[in-house]
């Protein structure tokens, strides 16, 4: 049953990502984390606003943020969005509203965005659209991995399937 009903926890992500601003609250501005790991990716995160979350010190609530990650042997991956939720111990970032992610001459846009560190996953969701040169997708949700670069697109509902829009060489569809 959990599986199939369809929770709340992205309207309390959205309300907790745009809670307004308390005086006494640990608000951060222009702030940027730099990490890299024992291969040599690099990720660094920058926002305008961030917030410290007061029962978690190592959650930090972002707007108007921007992510680089450089995986070895690959090219610059760019996210952007307007909220995100950041773990400064493990690097895991939730991203949330006009999300889109830059990779070469792909182009991804969703509401949600997971990226697990721990998990080595990367969790797109929510009004998926990918645009690139020749062809443009919409889906429900798209999983990468981040290790191997497999990539899995689908629809929460079997029935329903994933719509794939490709030009030809004189442009129709």
């Amino acid at each position: 049953f959990k599986y199939f009903k369809k929770s709340n926890l992205e309207s309390e992500i959205k309300t907790k990502f745009e809670k307004p601003q308390v005086a006494n609250e640990s608000m951060i501005e222009d702030l940027k984390y730099f990490s890299i790991d024992k291969q040599g990716n690099e990720y660094k995160i920058e926002a305008k606003k961030g917030n410290i979350d007061k029962s978690n010190p190592d959650i930090i609530y972002l707007e108007n943020v921007k992510a680089l990650i450089q995986l070895q042997k690959s090219n610059v991956i760019l996210i952007r969005s307007k909220f995100a939720k950041y773990n400064t111990k493990n690097y895991d970032t939730l991203f949330n509203e006009a999300v889109s992610v830059d990779y070469n001459e792909h182009l991804l846009k969703s509401e949600f965005l997971d990226l697990s560190f721990e998990k080595n996953l990367v969790s797109i969701y929510d009004n998926v659209r990918y645009l690139s040169g020749i062809s443009s997708l919409s889906a429900d949700k798209a999983e990468i991995d981040i290790l191997n670069k497999k990539t899995k697109i689908f629809m929460n509902d079997p029935n329903q399937k994933v719509l794939i829009n490709s030009l030809s060489k004189n442009g129709n569809n």
